[in-house]
């Protein structure tokens, strides 16, 4: 009987490990959570499709956090055909003193394809 490498004891050892390892972890116990049956989708004729009425009217608005603290928020939107204003403005609930921001704008090229109007301003020290 021919005695086993050292190369041999390695991958003997090595599957011994796997096959204890499998043993312990508990992989296929899974919770009791089950996905609900997927919701219908928006009809594609829903009027949140519709392009907005006016020349370069804002489309794709978007208000995202903007801050750790939940103090500034960034607003996002694009304007199809020309840069627009790039100013937003707001105040506090209640309020007549109105604030305003500025925002910047950036287009992108790819391709054949040139994008719109990507506006972004950011709105910070908000009261939170």
């Amino acid at each position: 009987m021919a005695l086993l490498t050292a190369s041999d004891t390695f991958v003997l050892y090595f599957l011994c490990f796997m096959l204890c390892s499998f043993g312990i972890s508990n992989g296929g116990i899974t919770g009791n959570f089950v996905r609900k049956k997927y919701s219908p989708d928006m009809p594609l004729d829903s009027d949140v499709f519709q392009v907005p009425s006016g020349y370069n009217a804002p489309q794709q608005v978007h208000i995202t956090q903007g801050d750790m603290d939940g103090s500034g928020v960034i607003i996002s939107w694009i304007t199809p055909d020309e840069p627009g204003s790039n100013m937003v403005y707001y105040w506090p609930e209640n309020s007549n003193h109105k604030n305003k921001a500025e925002g910047i704008f950036v287009r992108y090229k790819f391709f054949n394809y040139t994008s719109g109007y990507i506006h972004h301003c950011t709105i910070n020290n908000l009261e939170v």
